[in-house]
């Protein structure tokens, strides 16, 4: 916790209210209490995680961290769990972190989703994408950009400038519209005995903080105004991002599938 809090510090440093919140936590916590709602943000790649973490995280009452078990660099998954879940300041009443399907990447077999299973009171919320594609799309562009998120105007137009074109084959596609879906199954059925809430990317760009406080009251707190500063990265169309979304648009007419393609 400490290396993430420091690296939570350094970005506060621009804005002296969140230093303050930032070092006012690490002064707190290892003398705090236990006595908070524990929860895991579930979810996959370029579903607007950040962008609910952060949210979260404006709330006075809540503490939330990113990608905690992304890879373990030879730590113990009971080692990472007892740090993020250990004491906090008294005022935090809610404490979780996100987690992708296919989390830890560098542990084949994790016991990390015993270990969640384990944990009384757990509470899952089960982020998704309505549309795969666009998920789809995005995760190959921020792998070809290495940018991961935009968070003011001058960051969003430098992004704009240099945005690539992808290109993907019909069963790339399939495949991965497949894999999506097996996870959200498997993810429900692995969390089917914890409090549950579903979360769609589409609502929370739509209606932030209406569906921000959907997320607190299934925590058992007092809805706030949610803020974040992270903005939408692709705004052109999937016609002018993918080079052959007029084929991929006509492959996939009449299945299944064919609703992500609604451009």
């Amino acid at each position: 916790m400490a290396s993430q809090l420091n690296q939570n510090l350094i970005k506060a440093i621009r804005d002296p209210k969140k230093a303050a919140q930032v070092l006012m936590y690490q002064a707190l916590a290892p003398i705090g209490q236990l006595n908070y709602k524990k929860f895991v943000v579930l979810t996959r790649d370029r579903t607007g995680s950040n962008m609910l973490i952060q949210s979260l995280n404006s709330h006075p009452r809540i503490a939330a961290d990113y990608e905690v078990f992304a890879k373990l660099y030879d730590r113990s998954e009971e080692e990472i769990l007892d740090r993020t879940y250990g004491r906090q300041p008294f005022y935090i009443r809610a404490k979780g972190f996100k987690i992708f399907y296919y989390h830890p990447q560098d542990a084949e077999g994790s016991p990390v989703w015993e270990l969640l299973q384990a944990v009384e009171g757990l509470h899952v919320i089960h982020l998704k994408r309505r549309n795969i594609l666009n998920a789809l799309v995005s995760s190959r562009v921020a792998y070809q950009t290495g940018v991961y998120g935009v968070r003011n105007e001058r960051e969003a137009s430098q992004y704009g400038d240099t945005l690539p074109t992808v290109r993907f084959t019909p069963k790339e596609l399939e495949d991965d519209f497949i894999r999506n879906r097996e996870w959200e199954v498997w993810g429900a059925r692995t969390f089917a005995d914890k409090p549950s809430l579903d979360v769609v990317y589409e609502d929370i760009a739509a209606n932030l903080t209406g569906e921000v406080g959907r997320v607190v009251t299934f925590l058992g707190l007092i809805p706030h105004v949610p803020h974040t500063d992270f903005r939408k990265q692709r705004t052109r169309s999937l016609w002018d991002t993918v080079e052959n979304y007029g084929d991929l648009k006509a492959h996939f007419q009449g299945t299944e599938w064919e609703g992500f393609f609604g451009e």
